[in-house]
C-alpha cells in the first residue's frame, strides 16, 4: 500500500478509492525508518516505508509466508509482500499449496518464491493452483 505520515497503528480506515486499510509498523525496518542492513549508510531511509517507521496495509491481512512476515529475503526487499511483511487475505476458500506446502518458497531454492502460488502459500480450494 504505502507510508503514511503520524497515524496510530491499528486503526482501521476505510478509503473509497483504496478499500478497508490499517497502520502497522514497518516489518522491512522493524519500524525503526532506516535501511536495516545499511547499504548505502546506516541513516539511510528504509526503502519500503520511506523512513516513516509504519505502512498502510489493505484490511484482512495476513503474515507473508515466504519472508516470514520480516519483509526480507537474505538482504532483498521480499517480492512478494513487496517488503510489508504482510499479504491481503485472498477471496473466497483457499488450501495450501500443494507445491510449496504453504510456505511460499520453490522447492530446492528457499529464496526464491513458488511458481505455483507466486509466494503466497495459497491457492484458490478446488482449482489446480495455477496462476495466470
Amino acid at each position: 500500500m504505502g507510508a503514511i505520515n503520524d497515524e496510530p497503528e491499528g486503526q482501521a480506515r476505510h478509503d473509497s478509492h483504496e478499500g478497508a486499510t490499517t497502520v502497522v509498523s514497518c516489518s522491512f525496518c522493524r519500524g525503526t525508518g532506516t535501511d536495516p542492513f545499511g547499504v548505502m549508510s546506516w541513516i539511510s531511509s528504509c526503502c519500503v516505508c520511506g523512513g516513516k517507521g509504519k505502512l498502510r496495509i489493505p484490511v484482512p491481512y495476513r503474515s507473508c509466508p515466504h519472508c516470514q512476515k520480516t519483509g526480507a529475503v537474505k538482504t532483498f526487499t521480499c517480492g512478494v509482500c513487496r517488503g510489508t511483511g504482510y499479504l491481503a487475505m485472498p477471496a473466497g476458500p483457499t488450501v495450501a499449496c500443494p507445491e510449496c506446502r504453504g510456505t511460499g518458497d520453490a522447492a530446492g531454492a528457499p529464496a526464491l518464491a513458488c511458481l505455483r502460488c507466486g509466494g503466497h502459500g495459497l491457492v484458490p480450494a478446488g482449482s489446480s493452483g495455477v496462476r495466470s
